[in-house]
């Protein structure tokens, strides 16, 4: 499993849930050299393109990243791993969510056979109040066991 936790936090960090979150600036900050953000002004900072700094080939869906204790990314570039938020605002429910991705994953992958359509686009994202693919993401599902587990 240790692999698939890899997967979903890749997964997290490439398309992350919620993209951009909204501040109200406490204090004056320097954001530019020629802008100052006022105090009291709504930031809505991108949650999307912080995953893709710092990390060494960002555009590349790698769950090595993750898992490779030679290269401990998740520990060198934890500052740009904000889907769930950090510091003091860090989402309270981060490791439920994984994990239940996780679960999702590992049971998806072993009952469903499943194939998408690749299209022109089909990778490029288009903001909605989440990402979504700019295709629609057609997948085509199929039954891989002989009957569904019952929980």
């Amino acid at each position: 499993m240790k692999y698939t936790q890899a997967v979903a936090r890749e997964v997290v960090r490439y398309r992350p849930p919620a993209t951009l979150v909204p501040h109200i600036a406490a204090e004056p900050f320097q954001l530019t050299e020629w802008y100052t953000v006022p105090r009291g002004a709504i930031v809505f900072p991108s949650l999307y393109e912080s995953s893709f700094q710092g990390f060494p080939a960002p555009d590349a869906f790698d769950p090595e990243r993750f898992f490779s204790e030679a290269r401990r990314e998740d520990v060198a570039y934890k500052r740009n791993f904000l889907a769930f938020g950090a510091g003091a605002h860090q989402c309270v429910g981060q490791r439920y969510a994984l994990n239940h991705l996780v679960l999702f994953l590992a049971l998806f992958v072993s009952v469903v056979d499943f194939k998408r359509d690749r299209t022109d686009g089909c990778d490029d994202p288009v903001y909605m109040p989440t990402i979504v693919p700019r295709d629609g993401c057609a997948v085509y599902l199929q039954q891989s066991c002989a009957r569904f587990p019952s929980f």
